[in-house]
C-alpha cells in the first residue's frame, strides 16, 4: 500500500475560501478514485490543512494526483498558500502522528513556534 501525506498552510482570508472549495472537490474526487483505501483530513493548527490517504499503489495516487479536481487545486495552490507532501510505500496504516512526524522529518514543518502555542489536539477524534 501506499501512504501520501500533505500539509498546506493557507495564507489570506479569500484564499482560504478559494482552498475549501478546491478541497471539498478533491476529497470528493479521491472518494471516488479507484485503488484508494482510506483518506482523511485534519488540521493540527489553525490556518494548516492536512490530508492523510492510503492507496492500493503509487500508481494509483498518481493517477488521482493528475487529474480532474485535484490537479486543478495543485494548480491554484501557488496562489493560495504554501505546501508540503510526501509518501512511501507500507504494510499497515498509518495514524495522524505517526505521518506528521514522518512529513516534518522529510520536509520540514509548516507549523511555526508561535503556533505550537495554540496547538489544537490534531490527534484525538472528534465527533459533533
Amino acid at each position: 500500500m501506499y501512504v501520501s501525506v500533505t500539509a498546506f498552510r493557507v495564507e489570506g482570508f479569500w484564499m482560504k475560501i478559494m482552498f475549501q472549495l478546491h478541497g471539498v472537490t478533491s476529497f470528493l474526487q479521491a472518494r471516488f478514485s479507484p485503488g484508494l483505501l482510506k483518506i482523511e483530513t485534519f488540521s493540527p493548527v489553525r490556518d494548516v490543512n492536512c490530508t492523510l490517504s492510503h492507496w492500493e499503489s503509487k500508481e494509483e495516487m498518481l493517477r488521482f494526483k493528475s487529474s480532474g479536481a485535484h490537479l486543478k487545486a495543485m494548480k491554484a495552490s501557488p496562489k493560495m498558500g504554501r505546501g508540503i507532501t510526501t509518501g512511501w510505500e507500507s504494510n499497515q496504516f498509518i495514524d495522524r502522528k505517526a505521518a506528521l512526524d514522518r512529513l516534518h522529518a522529510e520536509k520540514g514543518s509548516l507549523i511555526s513556534e508561535h503556533d505550537q502555542k495554540d496547538r489544537l489536539d490534531a490527534y484525538s477524534q472528534r465527533s459533533f
